[in-house]
Order: C-alpha cells, then sequence, then structure tokens
C-alpha cells in the first residue's frame, strides 16, 4: 500500500471557490427556503382539502392566527424602533420645558418691571409737557405777533384750494 502523494490529496479535497459558493448557497438559502415553501403548500392544502363545516371554523381560527403572527406581530416590531424615537421625543421636550420655566418667568418678571418703569416715567414726562404747556399757554397771544399774516396774493395759497 503506497502512500498518494500529499500534492495530489490537496489537489483532490481542495475545491474551487466557486464550487464552495454554489454548495453553501444550496444549503444556507436554497434549502431552507424550499423547506418553508413546502411546509406553507402543506398548511394549504391541509386547510382547503377538508369540506366538513367544523373543520372550516378551525381553518379560519388557524388563519386568523397565523394571520395575527405572520403580519401584526412584525408589523408591531418594526414600529418600536418609531415609538421609542416619538417617547424620547417627548421626554426630552419635557426637560426641556421644565428647564426653560426657570428663565423665561425671570425674563417675564423683568420685562415687566421694565415696562411698569416705562409707564411710570412716560407718565411723568406727561404731567411736565402738559404743565410746561398750561405755562406757555398764556404767552401764546403774545407770540401771534410773530405769525405771519395771511396774504390774498399768496401763490400757494391758490394751488392748495384748487
Amino acid at each position: 500500500m503506497t502512500d498518494p502523494n500529499p500534492t495530489e490529496l490537496r489537489t483532490q479535497r481542495r475545491r474551487s471557490g466557486a464550487d464552495l459558493h454554489r454548495k453553501e448557497t444550496r444549503r444556507h438559502i436554497w434549502l431552507p427556503f424550499l423547506l418553508v415553501c413546502l411546509f406553507l403548500l402543506f398548511l394549504i392544502l391541509l386547510v382547503a382539502l377538508p369540506t366538513e363545516p367544523s373543520w372550516r371554523t378551525r381553518a379560519s381560527f388557524i388563519a386568523d392566527f397565523m394571520s395575527s403572527i405572520l403580519i401584526f406581530c412584525p408589523a408591531i416590531i418594526c414600529s418600536f424602533v418609531f415609538y421609542m424615537l416619538i417617547a424620547l421625543g417627548i421626554y426630552g421636550m419635557n426637560r426641556l420645558h421644565s428647564g426653560a420655566r426657570s428663565p423665561l418667568e425671570k425674563m417675564e418678571n423683568m420685562t415687566a418691571k421694565i415696562a411698569t418703569r416705562v409707564d411710570e416715567t412716560t407718565e411723568k414726562i406727561n404731567e411736565k409737557v402738559v404743565d410746561a404747556n398750561s405755562r406757555i399757554a398764556s404767552l401764546t397771544h403774545f407770540m401771534s405777533v410773530f405769525d405771519q399774516p395771511e396774504n390774498d396774493d399768496d401763490p400757494t395759497r391758490d394751488k392748495k384750494e384748487k
């Protein structure tokens, strides 16, 4: 009995990358896909073949249950991410609202104080203007000397009237 040449053993054992890829594809992708298709075909035939009314009720229950499992559960799981984003957004807005409350209250109080001071200052200025106007009111008769007399020959007057 002779031992084979080690290089011959390596070439016999080694397959090409394309052969390995095809084998793994068949084993890991196509085989599970075909098994699931056969299982679903079996379930469809199991439900479709019997004609008894009680079996139809059970089939309806099985169909409802399978639609719940195959449709609603993945939808709930997929929308969970969006739900968590919305919940985190609400939590963040609540934190921002709580954090901004005291600075906004301080700003509101400060603007109220400034508005009060402005009102008081304008009231004092108003009083002084009214007081000064009442003192000057007696002088308006004497100041009428400086008014220009009305002229009938004024060219601007004609334009104003027309």
